[in-house]
Order: structure tokens, then C-alpha cells, then sequence
């Protein structure tokens, strides 16, 4: 039996042997970093781009071993694991549970259908959708993030026409053939709140929007609120609290959840 784990985290990989030392079975580490400490581990294989490379070499174990569990916490790699182990019949998150989390779009449209309130939110692929957007929320700024990327980070705040205009003049992608990757939002007012918190804490807002995704009951995930000048509060984004807590994600995956979850406050 052996653990597969998709490491690409900054400045090398975290003391996963350690963590996993009492799963009593082989570990395999698939990491983009070339300098690793292969001790406590069957195999080290060094990928240095970490795509479809690293999910070629997950096959390739597969076809050798049993496979029980796959580990991956890095944003890019949430739903390529999803994916690999919902073909290889491996417990734990699927692809489709892994994209609600990994795609806030998604995400927020999960939401809504719960009654959670959130923040609006639109995929765009085309000039246009920027221009219908802005005018469905009233004409006002609007925040342009990147879909993809780890932390869903801003790309611009269009205010005006000007902006928008200024935005768009060379097109969203380098060329024709490359989708965006990119959401629009109504740029709100307000404070932004970020809370560490699981499905079973007693604040109704976080419990009700970790309860509404495909959250694990026991791990901390981190959720970050907009209290909009109107008085309400609206959900931005949820995600996994892998810097807060990494070992118990690790483990929980591992299908070794960790008995030091901590509960936290906001």
C-alpha cells in the first residue's frame, strides 16, 4: 500500500514523512523542488513542472502498487488530484467536489443556491461579459480577478468606461485561441473580515457557508467576509487553511485526520 504525495511547496517540501510516520505504509513524493531529504520515504521522484508530468508518474505507480491515498494542498493541484482519484478509485475528494472549492465562481454559485449570502460573481470569457456585468449590478466599479490563480488575486478595479475601456483594448488573452481565466465582481465597499473556522462552528454565517460546500467536518477552513456599507455580510471566497494548519490537512487526506485539530476563534 502506498501514499502518493504532489508537493510543490514554496522553499521545499514540508516534514510529510514526519506526519505520516504512523500510516504504516510506503510513501511516494512527487515534488517540483530538486534538493529534498529523501529520508522516511520508498521514492522521491523530482518533477520540475509538476503537470501533466506529475500525474503521468501518479499512473505509473498505480500500475505497480495499490494506491490508498493522494495527497495534494497546492492550489494547482486540487483538482488534478480530484480527478486522479476519482479514475483510480481513490478515497476522498473528487474532481467535482475539488473545482466547487478551487474555482470561486463555482463556488459562489453553491452558495446562493444554499441562501448563503455572497458576494455576486461572473465568469468572463469575452469584452462583452465585462460590459453586461458591470450594467446587471448598476453601472458601477467592478474588481477583475484571476480564476485560476492561487488566492484569486485582482487584476483591476475598473471604475469607469475609461477603465474598462483601457482594460480591454488589447483583448484578455494573448491570442484568440487562450480562454480567460478571469471573474468579475461588483467592487462593494466595506471592511473584509477573514475567519478560521469548520462545519461545526457555532458562528451561523461560516457554518452555514462551510456546510453548503463539500467541506470535511473536522478541518479549519479559511473564510473571508465582506461587511458591506448596507450592514449585510456577504461570503468572498472559501478556502482550505493550509498555512494555518498544513500537517492536518495532510493527514486528513492521508485518511489520518489529525487529533490536534485546533478550534479557532475569530
Amino acid at each position: 500500500m502506498t501514499i502518493i504525495i504532489l508537493d510543490r511547496h514554496p522553499g521545499g517540501p514540508p516534514p510529510y514523512a514526519d506526519w505520516l510516520a504512523d500510516a504504516g505504509e510506503d510513501l511516494v513524493l512527487i515534488t517540483n523542488h530538486p534538493a529534498t531529504d529523501v529520508d522516511g520515504y520508498a521514492e522521491v521522484r523530482y518533477i520540475p513542472d509538476h503537470g501533466s508530468s506529475a500525474e503521468l508518474a501518479v499512473l505509473e505507480l498505480a500500475a505497480t502498487t495499490t494506491v490508498s491515498a493522494l495527497v495534494a494542498t497546492a492550489t494547482p493541484d486540487l483538482v488534478r488530484a480530484g480527478a486522479l482519484r476519482d479514475h483510480l478509485g481513490i478515497e476522498g475528494q473528487g474532481r467535482a467536489a475539488a473545482t466547487v472549492l478551487a474555482d470561486p465562481v463555482a463556488m459562489r454559485q453553491r452558495l446562493r443556491a444554499a441562501g448563503v449570502p455572497t458576494i455576486p460573481a461572473g465568469a468572463v470569457q469575452r469584452v462583452s461579459d465585462l460590459y453586461w456585468y458591470r450594467h446587471r449590478w448598476g453601472g458601477g466599479p467592478v474588481r477583475v480577478r484571476r480564476r485560476k490563480d492561487p488566492g484569486w488575486p485582482t487584476a483591476a478595479i475598473l471604475r469607469d468606461e475609461r477603465d474598462l475601456r483601457a482594460f480591454t483594448a488589447n483583448g484578455l488573452t494573448p491570442n484568440l485561441i487562450t480562454v480567460p481565466s478571469l471573474l468579475v465582481e461588483p467592487d462593494l465597499a466595506g471592511s473584509r473580515h477573514v475567519v478560521h473556522g469548520s462545519t461545526q462552528d457555532g458562528r451561523k454565517l461560516v457554518r452555514d457557508a462551510l456546510s453548503a460546500l463539500p467541506c470535511g467536518p473536522e478541518l479549519p477552513y479559511r473564510v473571508e467576509i465582506l461587511r458591506a456599507e448596507t450592514g449585510a455580510w456577504l461570503v468572498d471566497t472559501v478556502d482550505s487553511a493550509v498555512a494555518t494548519d498544513h500537517r492536518a490537512v495532510v493527514r486528513e487526506q492521508a485518511g489520518l485526520p489529525s487529533r490536534e485539530v485546533t478550534r479557532w476563534a475569530s
